[in-house]
């Protein structure tokens, strides 16, 4: 009768049918159990029953349910179907007539999981308040530095990433923790974690990362549609600078999928044009936060080649939103200050996407003002030469010094921090990295001259373990319940920090002066030159190496998308730029006022540098 609805039988099987399936289902019975005893020779296959160690029929599915489970157990059986006679049903094997349950000596029941008990986290002196400084002042670039605008001392940016999704600790993570229940909501990737419903958390981390003697956050995430006044006020009482992203996640990016020019003016369904969002996404966020004296830098684009190879092929597109940002900046100079923009790379060591982004295509309008690395090589506290002596040239970092000593703009280290080899650790997180490189950023013959701030990925501490802190109820201990809990490794990034400052030697900018370089100040041990654009040749290798199937695209660049000059972008931020301010922004006069003519060129095939690039 079961086998009916399966076979189609138009009758009623006979008895003598009956007695062979019974014969043929006992054999099967018996092969399994044969292959049980092979394949789990250490259990106890005898037929005595153990009451004891017996599963509830709550927790084994009963015959119907493995022959029928789209059935649900509460649903009362077809008309059409018989229900079997008592006589006829067989028991399976090492099942109790009795109690309907299945015995252990039977069914493979998984072990359990191992029960985590974590150590307790070591005990910790609360942070004093960090002290009010009561301001900043705007932060300008003469040469390959950064300097107070106001002081005219060379400024250095000690950092740390601060991108905290609120998290607990996951089964995947290393260690030996168990998780704690966060009071605020977890954050999604794209969500502007400086939010107002945040404000606990990063009231908390602004503090902490004060007291460990840095003087700049990066960001990378933010809203444009909500006030960041609270967040940037604080950080400014702090003494703290902050980088800020024009590209989002979800809306207003640049799609490092699509080559130019389609990066800058394809039309996404259900998005819009990619450009016009892009660029009036990135304007907002210029509009607000140029106003606050604490914005270090603007980050145009990060990393365009590690997401997808043909990245490569979009670098015009990151040139072209540079260009109309500087043009934005241009436009409303008089009540807008010209904060600088950055372009932050991942270290593959291809100089010639330097020169690329750094150089003038069009006009000076195209190129960015500083570049960034995102650097995570240094992995030993020390790398001997042949007399067992730590030795620089030996370094990973010997090669960014090669390859930078001559640039003309500033770089920094827009990440840093080995988490593998020596620095590798799991949850808890005793111990971890030691931050022994920070020191050659201050060395003179080493990066003293050539770097100018250094950013430490990240804060808080997220899947992929590089966190300097648990947020709230990352973990259950008691010690991180409610608080933001600091790892050893802030603690050994705090005295690296504190420990060592930039050279005095080249203080004394004359802001206002356009062609004043910091050699004024100081001899230089390296002459620094400005970019030049690659030739065609440099352009072609580089894709042949990348395997970039994309025929070479770099010689010009998308035009400016229409549609980004209404609403709130209909007029220039309303508030006033200093003197000063507004003569070092007229250094840059010329590239605004040619974009016109250049423009018309471009149209036409030409340009300043199109014979030397492609």
């Amino acid at each position: 009768t079961q086998l009916r609805p399966l076979c189609c039988y138009p009758f009623a099987p006979t008895m003598e049918m009956r007695s062979l399936m019974s014969i043929v289902l006992l054999s099967l019975c018996l092969l399994l159990v044969a292959e049980l005893r092979t394949c789990y020779p250490d259990r106890t296959w005898n037929a005595s029953p153990q009451p004891e160690r017996q599963l509830s029929a709550a927790r084994l599915p009963s015959v119907k349910d493995v022959r029928a489970p789209e059935a649900p157990e509460d649903e009362a059986p077809d008309a059409e179907d018989e229900p079997p006679d008592a006589e006829d049903e067989a028991p399976d094997a090492g099942q109790s007539k009795e109690s309907g349950t299945r015995s252990l000596k039977s069914t493979v029941v998984p072990k359990p999981p191992p029960v985590v008990v974590q150590a307790p986290l070591p005990a910790r002196d609360a942070l004093p308040k960090a002290e009010h400084v009561g301001g900043t002042n705007p932060i300008v670039i003469k040469g390959n530095f950064f300097y107070d605008s106001v002081t005219g001392k060379r400024f250095f940016s000690k950092g740390v990433a601060y991108n905290p999704r609120n998290i607990k600790f996951e089964t995947q993570m290393k260690g030996n923790c168990t998780p704690g229940e966060p009071e605020l909501h977890q954050l999604e990737y794209g969500e502007d974690p400086t939010q107002a419903s945040m404000k606990s958390l990063w009231m908390e981390a602004l503090n902490s990362i004060a007291n460990m003697g840095a003087n700049t956050i990066r960001l990378y995430n933010i809203d444009p549609n909500i006030s960041h006044a609270d967040f940037m006020e604080e950080a400014a009482k702090l003494g703290l600078y902050v980088v800020v992203p024009l590209t989002r996640h979800d809306w207003g990016y640049l799609p490092a999928g699509m080559p130019s020019p389609s990066c800058y003016t394809a039309v996404i369904e259900g998005y819009g044009n990619v450009g016009t969002n892009v660029l009036t996404s990135a304007k907002l966020i210029v509009k607000e936060f140029s106003k606050y004296d604490n914005t270090l830098m603007f980050t145009v684009a990060n990393e365009m080649t590690v997401a997808d190879s043909k990245g490569w092929a979009a670098f015009p597109c990151v040139k072209a939103l540079t260009r109309d940002i500087h043009r934005y900046q241009a436009d409303c100079r008089a009540s807008m200050r010209r904060v600088p923009l950055l372009y932050t790379a991942a270290d593959t060591g291809s100089s010639t996407v330097v020169e690329y982004l750094t150089c003038e295509l069009e006009n000076e309008d195209d190129a960015v003002d500083a570049y960034g690395l995102n650097v995570y090589s240094y992995c030993d506290e020390q790398y001997l030469d042949g007399q067992g002596k730590d030795n620089f040239r030996n370094s990973p970092y010997w090669t960014i010094h090669t390859q930078f000593k001559h640039f003309s703009k500033p770089l920094i280290f827009s990440e840093f921090g080995c988490n593998t080899g020596t620095f590798l650790t799991s949850c808890p997180y005793v111990g971890g990295r030691t931050w022994p490189d920070v020191k050659t950023f201050f060395e003179d013959h080493q990066l003293g001259e050539i770097l100018s701030g250094a950013i430490a990925f990240e804060f808080s501490m997220e899947p992929n373990e590089y966190g300097l802190a648990l947020t709230p109820g990352f973990t259950s201990d008691a010690a991180n319940k409610d608080s933001t809990y600091l790892l050893d490794s802030y603690f050994a990034l705090k005295r690296e920090f504190e420990a060592h400052n930039v050279s005095e030697r080249w203080d004394g900018a004359e802001i206002a002066g356009c062609s004043w370089l910091p050699s004024k100040a100081h001899k230089m041990s390296y002459k620094h030159r400005q970019s030049k654009c690659p030739l065609s040749k440099e352009v072609k290798k580089l894709f042949k190496d990348k395997r970039i199937k994309t025929k070479p695209n770099w010689a010009k660049l998308p035009p400016t998308p229409s549609g980004t000059s209404w609403g709130e972008l209909a007029s220039c931020a309303e508030y006033e730029v200093s003197a000063e301010l507004l003569h070092e922004a007229s250094c840059h006069k010329n590239a605004s006022i040619s974009r016109i003519s250049s423009s018309n060129s471009s149209s036409n095939g030409s340009n300043s540098s199109g014979s030397s690039s492609s």
